[in-house]
């Protein structure tokens, strides 16, 4: 104790009769007329308490354990510590409960809300933990490909979306290993969650695993609000045909813009496939608008020129009669 710059020792004995405890963390001492605020030291606990289900459990109650139970986690998948998947389950069981509920609690309340417990979100399991798998290259694959499944498992346990990123250390962890059958299989049985960004590493997956790209398609197909997606995708591999059938499918050969179809048609330097694409939006002008001819907000001058270059004035669908 330091007055001035006078410093007085005192002995302080432990657990005093003469200690008064205020919560949180203050303690006084009436006699010594001291006061003290405690601290705890969260990083001895963790060999302390080696059952880490009990551990995980005390931590998410203490202020700035965050740091702690990350690395708590990470060491439960390094290579001699390793836990069982059945403990990481619990493990992981624990922390998307907290925070299912704090996601709850947030839902009700539209302001900021203190959580007594800690909250560890998808992104620090991906930057903290599931990080130990670049660093540690001795752990096998297939127990990088479990943890994940498991975390991913307990994350649709609590109804927590699924965050892309996790999706996609999976496929390069399985891509790197040449695992592209069960791979398949995850993708086949809805095992990773259909979305843009997947169905996007999947098309540049296309080199290394050719029915990648057939996956791609069908999962934009299946979220049903990536059309646009789907036509950039069948235009940049030439089928213009298959694009069109789609485009009619969903019903939107009213809306699709046609200078695009007509630039893809001509970059296959296929005259026949230009001829059946141009005739293909002529019908839709004339179904749209009751004239054939494209609108000159259409900007698409040149590949009429080249129409009637390649085969004739002729073969224009005739304007209708303005009789």
């Amino acid at each position: 104790m330091q007055a001035g710059t006078d410093k007085t020792e005192y002995n302080c004995e432990l657990y005093s009769a003469n200690w008064i405890v205020f919560q949180p963390d203050i303690v006084i001492d009436a006699k010594l007329g001291c006061l003290w605020t405690l601290k705890l030291n969260l990083g001895p606990l963790v060999t302390m308490i080696p059952d880490k289900d009990r551990l995980i459990q005390f931590l998410l109650y203490r202020k700035d354990s965050k740091p702690v139970i990350l690395s708590v986690c990470a060491q439960m998948l390094v290579p001699g510590h390793q836990a069982s998947l059945q403990s990481l389950a619990k493990v992981y069981d624990l922390l998307n409960h907290t925070y299912k509920q704090y996601q709850e609690l947030d839902t009700i309340d539209a302001s900021p809300i203190s959580s007594r417990k800690v909250i560890v979100e998808q992104s620090d399991m991906f930057t903290h933990v599931f990080s130990v798998f670049e660093e540690y290259k001795d752990i096998k694959y297939k127990f990088m490909v479990a943890v994940l499944i498991e975390y991913i498992r307990s994350l649709n346990q609590f109804n927590i979306s699924v965050q892309h990123y996790l999706y996609e250390l999976i496929i390069n962890i399985l891509v790197h290993n040449n695992c592209f059958y069960q791979l398949h299989q995850f993708l086949q049985y809805h095992v990773l969650s259909d979305s843009k960004p997947l169905a996007c590493l999947m098309l540049s997956l296309e080199s290394v695993y050719p029915p990648a790209h057939q996956l791609a398609l069908d999962m934009l197909k299946r979220i049903q609000t990536a059309n646009e997606e789907i036509i950039e995708v069948l235009l940049s591999k030439h089928q213009l045909l298959p694009a069109l059938r789609f485009i009619r499918s969903v019903g939107i050969v009213d809306t699709v813009s046609s200078r695009k179809f007509l630039e893809a048609a001509l970059s296959t330097k296929d005259n026949m496939l230009f001829y059946t694409v141009f005739k293909f939006f002529e019908q839709r002008n004339q179904k749209l608008r009751g004239s054939p001819r494209f609108q000159s907000g259409e900007h698409c001058e040149q590949y009429v020129k080249l129409f009637e270059n390649l085969f004739g004035q002729e073969a224009f669908m005739p304007l209708p009669s303005l009789l």
